[in-house]
Protein backbone atom coordinates (compact mmCIF):
# COMPACT_ATOMS: atom_id res chain seq x y z
CA UNK A 1 0.00 0.00 0.00
CA UNK A 2 1.32 3.26 -0.40
CA UNK A 3 0.90 6.59 0.95
CA UNK A 4 1.13 9.84 -0.53
CA UNK A 5 2.05 12.65 1.99
CA UNK A 6 0.70 16.01 1.81
CA UNK A 7 1.45 19.37 2.54
CA UNK A 8 -0.39 21.62 4.70
CA UNK A 9 -0.24 23.97 1.61
CA UNK A 10 -1.58 21.68 -0.32
CA UNK A 11 -4.68 20.53 1.83
CA UNK A 12 -5.25 24.40 2.35
CA UNK A 13 -5.35 25.08 -1.28
CA UNK A 14 -7.57 21.84 -2.04
CA UNK A 15 -10.14 23.36 0.59
CA UNK A 16 -10.53 26.92 -0.68
CA UNK A 17 -10.84 25.39 -4.44
CA UNK A 18 -13.73 23.08 -3.34
CA UNK A 19 -15.17 26.32 -0.97
CA UNK A 20 -14.55 28.67 -3.96
CA UNK A 21 -16.84 25.65 -6.43
CA UNK A 22 -19.32 25.90 -3.56
CA UNK A 23 -19.86 29.56 -4.12
CA UNK A 24 -20.37 29.00 -7.89
CA UNK A 25 -22.69 26.63 -7.64
CA UNK A 26 -24.76 28.91 -4.89
CA UNK A 27 -24.54 32.08 -6.61
CA UNK A 28 -25.70 30.19 -9.78
CA UNK A 29 -28.84 28.78 -7.70
CA UNK A 30 -29.77 32.32 -6.53
CA UNK A 31 -29.63 33.52 -9.61
CA UNK A 32 -31.63 30.51 -11.26
CA UNK A 33 -28.96 28.74 -13.08
CA UNK A 34 -29.10 25.14 -13.30
CA UNK A 35 -25.92 23.36 -12.60
CA UNK A 36 -25.39 20.06 -13.46
CA UNK A 37 -25.06 19.16 -9.53
CA UNK A 38 -28.16 20.99 -8.36
CA UNK A 39 -31.80 20.99 -8.22
CA UNK A 40 -34.33 23.55 -8.36
CA UNK A 41 -34.37 25.26 -4.86
CA UNK A 42 -36.38 28.24 -3.21
CA UNK A 43 -34.54 31.60 -3.74
CA UNK A 44 -34.22 32.18 -0.16
CA UNK A 45 -32.42 28.75 0.73
CA UNK A 46 -30.58 29.39 -2.52
CA UNK A 47 -29.41 32.27 -0.30
CA UNK A 48 -28.75 31.01 2.80
CA UNK A 49 -27.00 28.49 1.00
CA UNK A 50 -24.89 30.75 -0.83
CA UNK A 51 -23.66 32.72 2.46
CA UNK A 52 -22.76 29.77 4.07
CA UNK A 53 -20.36 29.27 0.91
CA UNK A 54 -19.41 32.75 1.12
CA UNK A 55 -18.47 32.01 4.92
CA UNK A 56 -16.44 29.08 4.00
CA UNK A 57 -14.66 30.44 1.19
CA UNK A 58 -13.55 33.55 3.79
CA UNK A 59 -12.55 30.12 6.60
CA UNK A 60 -10.49 28.46 3.67
CA UNK A 61 -8.66 31.60 2.67
CA UNK A 62 -7.99 33.00 5.77
CA UNK A 63 -6.67 28.89 6.40
CA UNK A 64 -4.39 29.07 3.09
CA UNK A 65 -3.13 32.35 3.44
CA UNK A 66 -1.85 31.36 7.46
CA UNK A 67 -0.24 28.67 6.13
CA UNK A 68 1.50 29.68 3.18
CA UNK A 69 2.69 32.33 5.28
CA UNK A 70 3.80 30.82 8.53
CA UNK A 71 3.43 27.40 7.37
CA UNK A 72 2.01 26.74 10.99
CA UNK A 73 -1.78 26.80 10.60
CA UNK A 74 -4.71 27.95 13.58
CA UNK A 75 -7.81 26.51 13.79
CA UNK A 76 -10.68 28.66 13.02
CA UNK A 77 -13.57 27.12 14.96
Amino acid sequence: MSVIARSREANAAERFVRASRKVDLAFRAVRGEVAPESLLIEHSLAVLQLEQALDELAEAEALFDMTVSTGVPKRTN
